[in-house]
């Protein structure tokens, strides 16, 4: 029997899927960051990992365990798969065109925070210093395969990418060692930090973060040590 055919569309109990998406979101972002590393040039790690999520929580209500594989086994195959076709889908927009869809949402956004209509064209153009005309010819570059929204999969059960403990926020709030650190990681090169929050909070190895800055596994492992180490330097200095 194929993994394929080890699932099917059933209906889950509710707390048994939030429980899968719960104990699985990690996977979502290792799997986002391995392929981020090939197109970082044109789309957002953030879009990556939403694109994931949704795939998750769908993976989450399809599984049913007949004993052929785990389900992280199925749903890091839904995840990875989804992934590429977004990729495949979205890889014919043109330089260009991700750079148009991206000014388009800051003028909305800017529209928006000075109290208009950001679905207004006239609002938007004036704002971008174009006519009308030209603000479809962009969205006519930067048109591609809408995602779906995680409002969309989640309605009144979007609780489930709620964090019950505590934020990361509140963590480094309550403890005196975490606040001085996140103020020196902020010190770091951006390279040594990214290396650190691939490695500590990605949780990829170093063959994966390799992959990712697309530099050899002796490069990263440098990277790592010298972060450390730098880290180690600072803290100590304000011990003293």
């Amino acid at each position: 029997m194929t993994l394929a055919r080890a699932y099917v569309a059933a209906p889950q109990d509710h707390n048994e899927v939030e429980q899968r998406v719960r104990t699985h979101m990690q996977l979502v972002r290792k799997i986002a960051w391995q392929i981020h590393g090939r197109v970082r040039d044109v789309f957002e790690i953030e879009d990556l990992v939403q694109i994931g999520m949704v795939a998750l929580v769908e993976a989450a209500k399809r599984f049913e365990d007949v004993g052929q594989a785990s389900f992280t086994s199925y749903a890091a195959v839904r995840i990875r798969g989804t992934l590429t076709d977004h990729l495949r889908k979205n890889l014919t927009l043109t330089r260009l065109g991700v750079q148009r869809r991206s000014q388009i949402e800051a003028a909305q956004n800017a529209v928006k925070a000075n109290g208009g209509d950001p679905t207004n064209p006239e609002l938007v153009a004036t704002e971008l210093g174009i006519t009308v005309p030209e603000l479809q010819a962009w969205r006519d570059k930067a048109s591609s395969t809408p995602n779906k929204s995680l409002d969309e999969i989640y309605d009144d059960h979007s609780v489930w990418f709620a964090d019950k403990g505590h934020t990361p926020e509140s963590a480094i709030e309550a403890d005196e060692l975490r606040t001085q650190l996140a103020f020196h990681l902020k010190r770091l090169k951006e390279r040594e930090a990214l290396v650190l929050q691939l490695y500590y909070v990605e949780e990829l190895n170093l063959e994966e973060i390799s992959e990712v800055l697309q530099v050899t596994v002796g490069r990263v492992s440098q990277l790592k040590k010298s972060a450390l180490a730098q880290l180690r330097q600072w803290m100590q200095s304000d011990e003293e």
